[in-house]
This record gives structure tokens, C-alpha cells and sequence, in this order.
């Protein structure tokens, strides 16, 4: 099989660091001892960090994202339960899949791509739905790049005694998030994107109101029953084999990560975001979300212009592979990742192909 000779500047995963993947290439411990036991411990304790929380229910999943996604449902939602699902891309629509999957009935709060969800709306939806016990939404929406005001719905959730539960899949390192200032009830993240690291891992954390609506669900749970989690967790274990190689290359993350410290890591990611940006109103283009996230930058392109095109214009010749919209979005926006460790220099050079390929294919376009 040919392996593919390109850049990823994707918005997940990213590329991997080598020193993360000498890291992985290190002798497997055997997940019932003590020796993985210190590892899960730094993990957990370097994820309480990243996403600012004291929390004692924080689980690391081998899953991608989206498992994390559906642990939370799974755990969260019973059988003809009501939840808030609030909408403005791919991933708020996958909440709105998870819960009807699981039994639930959901009342949507929909804006349209490219849009952040406006916190009074969010206020009004709940004052109107006394029944929906759990609001699900994303920080950062990777299919449209918007960013949405977590702070701000924490706030509302707390006054009228609703559980926030967030998708920070896309957004957990390069955009701010305070779990427990902000009165987040549930984050889930995901590894290969911020962290860097290969797809495989994911995480959940719930704060203590949280879990006791763990500990009501009615809903089947086996893999993604947390209460297991909790259970092995007292001996430092997780309850099915995990992807011990992988943990590896996360511990070398969290250190670099934290070392740097999250306001810092926060701070990069926005300047790098805001450099890229300046650059795309230079050239006389337009961003596509309203409120952008530092994790990646999303290109509106022209009437007639395919980002289709230009990406794989990218990929062959400069061998960098940006991200084309999803579903109806497809052609209509070029994704640009900067999830990961990436410089300004390297930033610039991926905008500058970019630019060409746009120039190329706007010109035949004519």
C-alpha cells in the first residue's frame, strides 16, 4: 500500500509530532498494573488541567470523538427524556442523531451554517421547555468554524438548573474553555485534534450533578457505561483493553501543553488564527463564520469557485491536504486547520499554495 506524502492542515487529526511518535514506539505495560495505573493518573490529571476543572468523574475512552459523544448520551439520556439540542453545523446535528438514537426527544435550537448560537436564544428555548433536563451543544463547530459562547450558556444552564454538556472535540487546547467556572456539567474531547496525537482517544468529564443523572439513566449501556469507568478508575484501570501506545504519546501532549500553561497555548492559537485571517482580507476573501474559532479558519469561496478543486489542487501538486466542506458545504468553503503545534512560518506558506490554487481555479473559472 502507498502511504500518502502529504501535510495534514486539516481540522483533525493533525500531524503527529515525531517525538510523539518515538514516544509510541516504546514497550507496551500491561493494563492491570500499577505501572499503567501512573499513567492513567498523569493523563487524567493533565486533562483536569486543559479543560480548568477539579472534577473527579473524567474517563479517557478508546473511541474516537464522536464515542465520547455518544458515552454522553448514553449516560445522560433515559428512554423518552426531552433534551435542548443547540444546532449551527454537522456536529450539533450529530448531538440531535445521538439522542433520538438513544430514545430521547429533542427540541431544537437551529441557526444556520456559518452562525454561533446567541445566548438569549438559548434562554428563551429553555424558559419555554421546563421538561428538558440536558442542553447539548459544541464549542468549536468544525464543519462551519464558529465558536460558541460557552461561557455565556453556562450561565443560563446554571440559573435554570440545566446541564450543559459540550462538544469540545475540535476546540480543546487552541479555544478557551473553563469547565468548572463556567459551569460546564460535561466536556468531551478528543485527542487527534488539539493534542496531536493519532486518532483512538477520547474523554468525558461530568462534574457531580452530572453524574448523579449517570446514576438515574435507564438507558443500555456496555462499552460506554461510565459507571464501570468509575469502577476500574478507583485501581487506576479503565474496564476494556485501552490504546496503551497511544497514552503514551498523550502524556508527551498534556507536558508540552501544560508546560506552556492554557492561557499561553489560547493566546498562540488566536494570534495564529488572526494572522491567517489578515491574510484571507488581503486577498479580497471573506471568512465564513461569524464568530470564528482560533482552531481553524474557515474560507467562504466566490460565486463559481470550487473549493473542491483547490483542495485537491493542494494535495497533488504542493502535497498539503486542507479539508473541503461537508455535505452541502462541499465546494462552497475551504477549511484550513491549526489545531496542533504549527508555526506562524508554516502558516504562510500553507495560505501562499492555497492562494495559487485559488488564483488557478478562479482564472479557469472565468
Amino acid at each position: 500500500m502507498v502511504k500518502p506524502k502529504y501535510r495534514l492542515f486539516t481540522p483533525g487529526p493533525v500531524d503527529v509530532p515525531a517525538n510523539f511518535l518515538k514516544e509510541m514506539a516504546s514497550p507496551l505495560v500491561y493494563h492491570r498494573e500499577a505501572s499503567f495505573g501512573e499513567i492513567q493518573k498523569a493523563v487524567v490529571s493533565g486533562l483536569q488541567r486543559v479543560m480548568m476543572t477539579a472534577t473527579r468523574h473524567l474517563y479517557v475512552l478508546t473511541a474516537s470523538g464522536t464515542g465520547a459523544m455518544e458515552a454522553a448520551v448514553a449516560n445522560l439520556i433515559s428512554p423518552g427524556d426531552k433534551a435542548v439540542v443547540a444546532i449551527a453545523g454537522k456536529f450539533g446535528e450529530r448531538w440531535r442523531e445521538l439522542v433520538i438514537r438513544y430514545g430521547g426527544y429533542v427540541d431544537e435550537l437551529v441557526r444556520p451554517y456559518g452562525e454561533s448560537i446567541p445566548p438569549d436564544e438559548l434562554e428563551r428555548k429553555l424558559r419555554t421547555n421546563d421538561a428538558a433536563r440536558c442542553v447539548f451543544t459544541t464549542l468549536t463547530e468544525t464543519s462551519t468554524g464558529a465558536l460558541n459562547d460557552i461561557r455565556a450558556f453556562g450561565e443560563i444552564c446554571y440559573r435554570l438548573n440545566r446541564l450543559l454538556v459540550v462538544d469540545a472535540v475540535a476546540g480543546l487546547g487552541p479555544d478557551e474553555l473553563r469547565m468548572d467556572a463556567w459551569n460546564v456539567a460535561v466536556v468531551v474531547g478528543g485527542a487527534q485534534k488539539g493534542f496531536a496525537i493519532p486518532p483512538g482517544l477520547s474523554f468525558i468529564a461530568l462534574n457531580d450533578i452530572a453524574w448523579e443523572q449517570v446514576e438515574r439513566s435507564r438507558n443500555c449501556r456496555f462499552y460506554f457505561d461510565l459507571r464501570q469507568y468509575r469502577r476500574f478508575a478507583e485501581n487506576g484501570q479503565t474496564p476494556w483493553t485501552p490504546a496503551i501506545s497511544l497514552y503514551y504519546a498523550l502524556l508527551v501532549s498534556l507536558k508540552r501543553m501544560l508546560r506552556q500553561g492554557m492561557p499561553a497555548c489560547w493566546k498562540e492559537h488566536a494570534q495564529l488564527a488572526a494572522a491567517l485571517r489578515a491574510k484571507v482580507a488581503e486577498a479580497g476573501l471573506e471568512i465564513f463564520p461569524q464568530q470564528p474559532a482560533n482552531a481553524l479558519t474557515v474560507i467562504r469561496m466566490p460565486e463559481g469557485v470550487d473549493g473542491t478543486k483547490i483542495v485537491e489542487l493542494c494535495k497533488k501538486r504542493d502535497r498539503v491536504l486542507l479539508a473541503n466542506g461537508q455535505a452541502e458545504m462541499r465546494g462552497r468553503v475551504v477549511r484550513i486547520g491549526h489545531l496542533g503545534p504549527v508555526s506562524k512560518a508554516e502558516l504562510m506558506r500553507v495560505f501562499r499554495l492555497f492562494l495559487r490554487a485559488f488564483n488557478e481555479v478562479a482564472g479557469r473559472s472565468r
